[in-house]
């Protein structure tokens, strides 16, 4: 993945959480096995980047808006720079980070020992994520020991 270099937009942001975060907590093979642990710790790490991002954390929902220079022909310039209103596909998930922590605090109960290793594993190389991963959980009222 290019988190890294290419932020993704907050809706765009919020859609890929969502995503990984069931990813995560509705694919039982993946604690089955060592590489399937290894790939989920990974997974959780990059979910935890995308919301510790600026641009998930931000307050507004404006995918790289310029400012539109009005020309000579306000018919042909509302044309120009009109955009189609783009929709949430998860507009009942209000707090991506907050179902995250939820739905990971519901794994860890119905498998009791096996996320804890996972999370200091997976956070061990990226003590910044951890941190953020750690406020998610307190914000969320989520204890995974």
């Amino acid at each position: 993945p290019r988190l890294k270099t290419d932020a993704p937009s907050r809706l765009d942001a919020k859609i890929q959480v969502v995503g990984l975060t069931r990813l995560l907590t509705d694919t039982p093979a993946l604690l089955q096995d060592a590489t399937g642990q290894q790939a989920f710790a990974q997974i959780l790490v990059a979910t935890v980047s995308i919301m510790t991002s600026p641009n998930f954390s931000s307050a507004d929902g404006n995918d790289d808006d310029a400012e539109a220079e009005i020309g000579y022909d306000a018919v042909y310039s509302g044309l120009t720079f009109a955009r189609k209103r783009v929709e949430d596909p998860f507009a009942s998930i209000t707090n991506p980070s907050a179902a995250l922590a939820t739905a990971l605090q519901q794994l860890s109960a119905s498998k009791p020992g096996v996320l804890g290793p996972l999370i200091q594993t997976g956070f061990a190389s990226d003590p910044k994520s951890l941190l953020g991963f750690q406020n998610m959980c307190q914000t969320a009222g989520v204890n995974l020991s």
